[in-house]
């Protein structure tokens, strides 16, 4: 959570819908407009409410999105994005963010709907429009837009020793996909890795990295996020916080890596973690593993969007959804 809570304030439980439909690479978010009367009034908004004492917070994003919307999302994909605490003057919150993917056949029969079942205003909005008007949105939704340009899959690099030399390693990596996400585990000097982004840039298109503390200064345009080990994560000072100005994606590997994070994300904006190891990599086959049901339980215990690295490759992307993930990250088989 994001903001600590007043102890003198009661706190109101609050499921929230990123309703989104991908198509060719592109996504829409469906949104609604509140009323003027209400608690931030005349704000746009991500779809949700009050979570009842007898609901999950699951249970209550599908019966708030019907009661909203008129739009049944039971047999949607619903993937926990994080937590967001936040206090207003008048009441504190506790914002339960589920992702929320819609069928073709949803997407066409709100496509042009302008008004929701309660007399809102509601459409469709793309990425971009979403970021540009966060300032419109209530306060306690700011870290999700951090969330929103986490991709759903995530190139781990080689280390550079792994290759004779830095042109076959970008020999390797200029074959990424344009609009690719690079995490650059390379290893080596900041020098090193400037001129291979550089290379990069040139060869790929759109291509975005994750970088590290080490490399944090060097200020290109395209950097997503700066990536803290376990070890990094685990040594930060909370009291005496300083880290770069993007944000960060935290490698964790067990529950204390998990509750530093979200003790993190109360104070700078973190993208996510990765958890691993998920399964045996081919690299330490015999090292101990989390295994899936391990990872649901960690995955849970997160207040921010969770990465599945460890064995993994691009087709586990669902799988590791249905688990408590948001993305996947590895290194062969992501090339």
């Amino acid at each position: 959570m994001t903001k600590g809570h007043s102890q003198h304030k009661k706190i109101i439980q609050v499921a929230v819908a990123v309703i989104q439909y991908e198509q060719d690479g592109q996504v829409q978010y469906l949104l609604g407009t509140r009323h003027a009367h209400q608690h931030q009034g005349g704000k746009l908004e991500f779809v949700g409410g009050k979570i009842e004492q007898h609901e999950t917070a699951k249970a209550a994003l599908i019966r708030e999105v019907r009661e909203e919307l008129g739009l049944d999302i039971g047999e949607c994909a619903i993937v926990k994005m994080g937590r967001i605490g936040h206090d207003y003057a008048e009441k504190s919150v506790c914002l339960h963010i589920y992702q929320v993917s819609l069928s073709k056949a949803q997407y066409l029969e709100f496509q042009h709907k302008t008004v929701g079942s309660d007399g809102q205003k509601i459409g469709f909005y793309d990425l971009a429009s979403v970021v540009s008007q966060k300032d419109d949105f209530p306060d306690a939704n700011a870290p999700i837009f951090t969330w929103l340009s986490l991709p759903k899959v995530v190139v781990v690099s080689h280390e550079l020793s792994f290759f004779k030399n830095k042109t076959d390693w970008l020999d390797c990596y200029k074959k990424v996909p344009s609009g690719s996400t690079l995490l650059m585990r390379t290893f080596a000097s900041t020098q090193a890795n400037a001129w291979m982004m550089a290379e990069l840039d040139e060869a790929v298109e759109n291509l975005k990295f994750v970088i590290s503390w080490q490399d944090a200064a060097l200020g290109r345009k395209n950097i997503l996020a700066v990536r803290l080990t376990q070890n990094e994560l685990m040594s930060l000072d909370l009291k005496n916080l300083c880290l770069p100005n993007s944000p960060i994606i935290a490698s964790c590997h067990d529950d204390a890596g998990i509750i530093k994070v979200n003790e993190l994300a109360k104070q700078h904006p973190v993208m996510a973690i990765t958890l691993s190891p998920v399964k045996p990599t081919q690299t330490h086959p015999n090292a101990p593993h989390l295994g899936w049901e391990s990872f649901a339980k960690l995955a849970f215990m997160s207040n921010v969007p969770v990465i599945a690295l460890g064995g993994l490759s691009p087709t586990d992307l669902n799988i590791a959804r249905s688990y408590g993930a948001v993305a996947v990250a590895g290194i062969r088989g992501f090339i």
